[in-house]
């Protein structure tokens, strides 16, 4: 500024000269702000960085500190009968404090969490609803369901089914009161025994009741968790009841080998049954010596595994009915797919519910026993792996990743491939080449698409994969000629759709009926039964002679020789008859009889017949 005062510039220029150097200082004025601003989230972000890792260093600490307390004495021995006969004076009282610290709890769980309530019972309405219109669908359509009685027999009970679906739904069964925890795992395992007990063996039911009573005593243990005292007796109690069914079931299964003969299955339940007899001997143990952590570590976290394998299966059993009858059902019937592989579904749908479950229930085992986190960092850490070679880096989850995607595209391609073929193809009626043409086209899109998006989750630049594609063209070229050349002819016939599957074609001096069209080559069954594959350039640049390209209608002639002095009348009658008799030999055009000429011994004759069904 100073400089164009001294020159004696324009005024225009000086003030211009002073807008600049005003918008100059604003500018530098809203970056040292920004920064200020950046610095403070800079030193938030850092302190909160911190505080999680405080936080999940204490979390690190508090599992160590609760997997070191498994081995030390929380409780009364049995034997030592003066804290024993102590602790049974406090018990009265201590029973009536935890009485109305539940009561307590309740009634603020009630205040506090009414609008879900009102959710869960809005939503047991419907699914109430649902269950009785299922089960009047199911009694109307029992004859043309595919489904086992045993499945149907879910519906018998449908405010039972509706209210653990609802319950499930919710999440009532696992809140953060522990009271009410504990009643509403009460009674899901309630209606779970309800829907497991249909359709199992009469010899199972009283098993199944029994193990039923011994969940219900462990959940009623997890109440009486505030009065040690009693949560000790409790729990050996049901040790006991434990036992004594371990016992009986070891017995029951002796008897069966013996009366049945030896099964793989019989001997697995006895090697469970017996691992599962020494493990409650040892919680018992524990228990009875006062270790109350170990023992209720060991013994309810195999009680929880089974009565959360009891409630998913009720659940899968639930889902699977409904499935089966909405399969059924008038909509869903009118789809050509659910009408000829109804069957299919149901078994398809029933193992995505029960990997789904046994998914829930390897989540649960591993969190009660500690192996959560453990398992999710060796996860994490092998999925970071990485092996280094040169430049090339590439990882074990990158490559999982490329699996995975490229398995999701074979059974997205299956998917789609058998929607169009169900339901796309005998709708729209299009010609009789074009329906594979176009599953073929689509099926190596989504590879190519699948393969590409699975190139991108293994961390390859795809900016470099063209680059190396434009340098590999020339060798292709030259190194894969034919192969490149058979690809493009390929995908040539299938767009002019010339050649089809069942085509009975000619092609050189390979003559027979197309089994299959590939990217490549197709297969050719000659009339001989013999396999030839054909590259796809051959049906391109050759001469293939199609004998059902627009029609099926061919001619086949027969050769036919007679003595000589037959009447040639005679002899056409009877051939012409023989044809019009044949039940598929078509009459327009007719069929004909020609003489050809006198052989060496006999009058040679030839016979032409048209037909639709030539192959046989």
């Amino acid at each position: 500024r100073a400089d164009a005062r001294a020159s004696r510039a324009p005024a225009q220029v000086v003030d211009r000269i002073d807008g600049i150097l005003s918008a100059s200082a604003q500018t530098r004025t809203r970056l040292q702000e920004e920064r200020a601003a950046t610095l403070v989230l800079q030193d938030r972000v850092a302190q909160q960085v911190a505080g999680c890792d405080e936080m999940l260093a204490r979390l690190g600490t508090a599992r160590e500190d609760v997997a070191g307390r498994l081995l030390v004495r929380d409780g009364v021995p049995l034997w030592r009968t003066e804290q024993l006969s102590g602790a049974v004076t406090e018990l009265p009282d201590r029973i009536r404090r935890a009485v109305e610290s539940d009561i307590f709890e309740l009634r603020r769980f009630a205040d506090d969490q009414r609008a879900r309530l009102y959710v869960l019972i809005v939503l047991f309405g419907g699914l109430t609803l649902l269950m009785y219109t299922a089960r009047r669908a199911a009694s109307r359509a029992a004859p043309t369901l595919d489904a086992t009685a045993a499945t149907l027999a879910v519906l018998d009970r449908p405010v039972s089914a509706a209210l653990l679906l609802a319950l499930l739904a919710s999440g009532l069964s696992t809140p953060p009161s522990r009271v009410v925890q504990a009643l509403g795992e009460m009674l899901v395992l309630v209606l779970a025994l309800r829907i497991v007990r249909l359709g199992l063996d009469p010899r199972l039911v009283p098993a199944l009741y029994g193990l039923g009573a011994l969940l219900l005593a462990d959940l009623g243990r997890r109440l009486a968790s505030t009065v040690p005292l009693l949560e000790q007796q409790i729990f050996l109690l049901e040790v006991l009841g434990v036992l004594g069914m371990l016992g009986w079931t070891l017995g029951r299964l002796r008897r069966w080998a013996k009366t049945s003969g030896p099964m793989e299955r019989g001997r697995g339940l006895r090697i469970a049954a017996g691992g599962a007899l020494v493990a409650f001997a040892g919680a018992g143990t524990a228990g009875a010596a006062g270790y109350m952590r170990l023992a209720v570590f060991v013994g309810s976290g195999i009680l929880g595994g089974i009565f959360v394998a009891l409630v998913l299966y009720a659940g899968v059993k639930v889902v699977g009915a409904l499935v089966a009858v909405g399969l059924g059902t008038r909509l869903l019937r009118r789809l050509r797919m659910v009408q000829r592989h109804r069957p299919l579904l149901e078994r398809r749908i029933g193992g995505v519910l029960r990997w789904l479950a046994v998914a829930g229930w390897a989540i649960f085992a591993l969190r009660h026993f500690g192996l959560w986190h453990p398992a999710v960092s060796l996860i994490d850490a092998a999925l970071a792996a990485e092996w280094h070679r040169g430049s090339l880096s590439v990882s074990f989850g990158g490559v999982l990743a490329f699996a995975l995607t490229v398995v999701a595209a074979f059974i997205l391609s299956a998917i789609i491939r058998f929607v169009l073929e169900e339901e796309v193809y005998p709708r729209l009626a299009p010609e009789r080449a074009l329906p594979y043409a176009v599953s073929t086209l689509v099926h190596y899109a989504l590879l190519l698409v699948g393969f590409l998006v699975a190139l991108a989750t293994l961390g390859v630049d795809l900016t470099k994969i063209t680059i190396l594609a434009g340098a590999l063209g020339v060798g292709i070229g030259f190194g894969l000629q034919g192969l490149v050349n058979n690809f493009v002819s390929g995908l040539v016939v299938l767009y002019e759709r010339r050649i089809n599957l069942g085509d009975a074609v000619q092609i050189g001096d390979v003559a027979g009926c197309v089994q299959e069209l590939g990217i490549r080559a197709c297969t050719v069954r000659t009339w001989e039964g013999a396999e030839v594959i054909v590259p796809n350039a051959s049906l391109v640049s050759e001469k293939v002679a199609n004998w059902t390209l627009s029609d099926r209608l061919r001619r086949i002639d027969f050769a036919v020789g007679v003595a000589y002095g037959t009447s040639p009348e005679k002899v056409a009658d009877v051939l012409l008859g023989v044809a019009r008799a044949h039940p598929q030999v078509v009459a327009d055009p007719a069929p004909i009889v020609l003489f050809l000429g006198f052989g060496e011994s006999a009058l040679r004759f030839e016979l032409r017949v048209w037909t639709y069904r030539f192959e046989r």
